[in-house]
């Protein structure tokens, strides 16, 4: 079955909207997010062509990867949770997640990531956009039939509990290639994952948990029949007002 494609919202108020990156669109308005890839994308994403393509963007957010790639000829179809529920954490026992009342946290939480949502479709209809969007969490597409050429994994990998269960499911819907971008990587050859954060930190806000080494990105695309090629990408952190350099995980089906 191909994946649940969503029936476009209504455009939202701006004023309900959270853009996670800046963004220009075509009747000359501009939002400002907390990520700004203007002029970036393409080195974001390894200088892989899209023109032509039908491309994965998975953990869209507000979009800006999707619109993006649309915009370079792609055919394109975003991910994302449809409810914070569809995540899974990790096991950390003084979270109100873990141990106290899940269902009241989730709809605290959610109440943050509606806006983002509603960013997404704000943009869609400010970009005349033909990008489809897919609520669907990332563990149900491994059950999914339909593949891309592209699938494009934009900075979420260090935020998921099962990274490397993420990059099976990048691998089987992938016919050509997956672009595991901006993310932290290890330098070395030896097969690790590390925390980034400390794992005594119950109260981690920003779920930022994983970074892969380049040999076990290395393995594990190749046991999936991909070669990788690592690179360096930029991205403007608005936030705090710093270039920030990550690396880029090229990975191409032999």
């Amino acid at each position: 079955m191909p994946l649940a494609r969503e029936v476009p919202w209504p455009m939202p108020e701006k004023e309900f909207c959270n853009f996670y990156h800046s963004m220009d669109f075509p009747d000359g308005e501009s939002v400002e997010g907390h990520w700004d890839l203007r002029g970036r994308f393409e080195q974001y994403i390894g200088n892989y062509p899209l023109a032509g393509k039908t491309v994965l963007d998975l953990g869209t957010a507000a979009g800006f990867c999707a619109f993006s790639a649309e915009k370079l000829g792609a055919t394109v179809t975003g991910t994302d949770l449809r409810h914070i529920s569809e995540s899974d954490f990790l096991p950390f026992a003084e979270h109100q997640y873990q141990s106290g009342d899940r269902a009241s946290w989730e709809v605290e939480v959610e109440k943050g990531w509606r806006p983002i949502k509603n960013a997404f479709w704000y943009a869609w209809h400010k970009n005349n956009s033909k990008v489809t969007m897919s609520y669907t969490p990332l563990r149900d597409l491994r059950y999914a039939d339909e593949r891309f050429d592209v699938v494009i994994a934009g900075a979420i990998l260090e935020h998921l509990a099962d990274p490397v269960g993420a990059l099976s499911i990048c691998g089987r819907l992938a016919k050509e290639a997956v672009v595991i971008a901006f993310t932290p990587v290890l330098d070395t050859d030896e097969l690790l994952m590390r925390p980034i954060t400390p794992m005594t930190d119950p109260h981690n806000e920003y779920y930022t948990w994983w970074a892969l080494s380049r040999g076990l990105y290395r393995h594990i695309f190749g046991m999936m029949g991909f070669e990788i090629e690592v690179m360096p990408s930029h991205a403007y952190y608005a936030a705090n007002r710093v270039e920030a350099t990550r690396e880029t995980i090229l990975a191409r089906r032999v």
